[in-house]
């Protein structure tokens, strides 16, 4: 019996788009977040030199959207970053309610047709890690004054992609901070930045936010010191003797 095999797509550049806490806005300001958010990409993909007509595809989100781009422009869409975090922070200037943006990138094979592909799992996983949300909250509580306005997250394989060369002008590798994302059944290193942080600082807060995490792990975790035959199931670890069956009479 022969196997016919899928024909492999084209190589593509994703950039996923989150509004943090949009869900605590009033319902009748979502529809404005949306146009705003919209008019930002827009502006963003003009200025990087990046046409509509290369946008293969966007899918509108429940808190942002999905865009995905020919594979060639994973530099470009690196520098566009930069310039989203810019419009973010003009508009909450002058503007309410105030977006601040999880923004994630991931690199792969995706098709033409709309529908479920392995890098935009990925690209999901990324942009809703727990370790990324974190580290943006730890941001914006230590920088209260309003100087961040977003945090980008990229893949392990497209970080070392897009700085395999010059391939970014505004966005620069050493701004980048390893942290470890997993989320659901996914886990993986993945690269962040955050405009207006250096990467000692991102370190820092990231590092913390593990040790707090191990701590939690270790606090919640069961030690049985057994002196002498031990009957009975225990949990956690046990040091000590253990006789499964029937208890001395």
């Amino acid at each position: 019996m022969t196997t016919i095999r899928d024909e492999m797509p084209e190589t593509r550049a994703l950039l996923g788009v989150d509004v943090i806490d949009s869900a605590s806005n009033e319902g009748y300001r979502l529809n404005a977040l949306w146009v705003a958010l919209d008019r930002m990409m827009h502006t963003a993909l003009t200025d990087n030199g990046i046409p509509p007509g290369e946008v293969l595809n966007s899918e509108p989100g429940g808190d942002g959207g999905l865009y995905t781009l020919p594979g060639h422009r994973l530099g470009a869409m690196l520098d566009l970053t930069t310039r989203l975090d810019e419009l973010a922070a003009t508009h909450n200037r002058f503007h309410k309610p105030e977006i601040k943006l999880r923004i994630a990138i991931e690199l792969g094979a995706v098709g033409d047709e709309t529908g479920y592909y392995a890098p935009k799992i990925r690209l999901n996983r990324l942009l809703n890690a727990g370790a990324f949300k974190a580290l943006m909250e730890r941001c914006l509580r230590e920088r209260p004054d309003g100087s961040v306005n977003s945090g980008l997250i990229i893949s392990r394989s497209a970080f070392h992609e897009a700085f395999g060369g010059a391939y970014t002008a505004t966005v620069h590798r050493h701004e980048f901070v390893e942290i470890e994302a997993a989320e659901k059944k996914f886990k993986e290193m993945a690269w962040v930045r955050v405009p207006g942080l250096d990467s000692r600082t991102l370190a820092e807060f990231a590092s913390a936010r593990a040790e707090a995490t191990r701590a939690r792990a270790e606090t919640g975790k069961v030690v049985n010191q057994v002196f002498g035959a031990m009957n009975g199931v225990q949990a956690g670890d046990v040091h000590g003797d253990i006789n499964f069956g029937t208890g001395p009479r």
